[in-house]
């Protein structure tokens, strides 16, 4: 990214003093990466940083800096403010009484008296002065966390960065790339920018993390040049390249291992529609002992393995609901396809939830990708 875009943005973080960083509920390896590296150098410039991630972070990725200080929730409490004007009289003396279920206040002014014109309430301010969000393309998008603290984001500025189309533009501060492979490219160009010379091995480990995550160890069809050039740069200034691919590409689990048989057995494929996808029954995963993590690799181990298709669907049954997971590399816009679904952008994948039962959903998933391309 060019510099002019990229100072502003610095200039907003070199000011602020109390900042919070979000991800999206589940977030992707490259979303994860790129928090946890600019949380990294917003510490060493010894700036007040929490990073939140609603949903469990995934603990492949828990080598990386600062990993363990990872929330998932604000649990910061606003301060409820009692205000009394002085203007008429100043304060004689100030005392409380505390009973079961209540809290007296007493004030004796100097002179006069206080009338309850004088009194007024409100609650204090979050104490952040600007907010990073990565990888999120809308508020909504952040689920309940949004909900339950939507004052935060009307009180607090905001600074987007995202590679996605599907941003919305939301920040006070947009920095969104759409020629960036992944999020960690353009965290790199911003601290780059900021102060290259707080770049060291932490940060440059879990950028080159982010790159690899999500380009899918560059074979991915949409690495760019640039990405490998990033990467190359990263791995001189120390990246721990090694330990990324241990970590990020270790042998899987017995657990995703049976699940995949049984996503294999159950395949099912659309020529027309250059799809293939899966569906199973709740059944299917208690039985193969698998974890939500061997879940989440479902979607990305179809796009590995089935290289003759271009569009990767992968249904799984959840109690009441169905969970979904899609990606493509096709040009079909899946996240505006299931719009009405509010998909979480999960890297180049998406996630969203059904209410139907899963033939249903199957009906659902196929006639909205035959809309889609037609």
């Amino acid at each position: 990214m060019q510099a002019e875009e990229l100072n502003p943005i610095a200039d907003k973080l070199n000011k602020a003093n109390s900042i919070l960083i979000l991800t999206p509920p589940q977030a992707s390896g490259d979303d994860l990466s790129a928090a946890l590296a600019l949380r990294t150098f917003l510490r060493k410039l010894e700036k007040e940083v929490v990073l939140i991630s609603p949903g469990p972070p995934n603990a492949k990725f828990d080598f990386l800096t600062g990993f363990e200080e990872v929330k998932d929730h604000l649990s910061i409490a606003k301060s409820f403010v009692i205000d009394l004007s002085t203007k008429a009289s100043e304060i004689d003396e100030l005392s409380y009484k505390k009973e079961p279920e209540r809290l007296s206040i007493y004030v004796k002014p100097k002179k006069g008296q206080f009338s309850d014109k004088d009194v007024s309430f409100r609650s204090s301010n979050f104490p952040f002065d600007l907010i990073v969000s990565i990888g999120v393309f809308s508020l909504e998008n952040l689920g309940e966390f949004y909900i339950q603290n939507s004052d935060l984001f009307f009180e607090t500025p905001i600074i987007n960065i995202d590679r996605s189309a599907q941003n919305e533009s939301y920040g006070s501060y947009n920095l969104i790339d759409l020629s960036a492979t992944s999020n960690s490219e353009i965290m790199l160009d911003l601290i780059s920018v900021f102060e290259s010379s707080l770049l060291d091995q932490s940060i440059a480990t879990a950028l080159l993390t982010g790159i690899i995550a999500e380009t899918n160890s560059f074979q991915h069809v949409r690495t760019t040049p640039a990405a490998f050039l990033k990467a190359s740069n990263l791995i001189s200034l120390g990246a721990d390249q090694p330990q990324i691919m241990s970590r990020l590409y270790k042998s899987k689990s017995m657990g995703f291992l049976k699940l995949w048989g049984r996503v294999l057995a159950r395949l099912k494929q659309d020529p027309q529609l250059s799809l293939v996808y899966s569906m199973i029954v709740a059944s299917d995963v208690d039985k193969a002992e698998a974890t939500a993590e061997d879940v989440g690799m479902v979607i990305k181990e179809m796009t590995l393995q089935l290289s003759f298709a271009k569009t990767f669907f992968f249904m799984v049954e959840r109690g009441d609901k169905v969970e979904i997971f899609g990606q493509t590399i096709s040009p079909v816009n899946l996240p505006q396809a299931f719009l009405e679904y509010k998909p979480q952008i999960q890297g180049s994948a998406i996630r969203f939830e059904s209410f139907q039962n899963l033939n249903q959903t199957e009906s659902l998933v196929l006639s909205k990708l035959r809309e889609a391309i037609s």
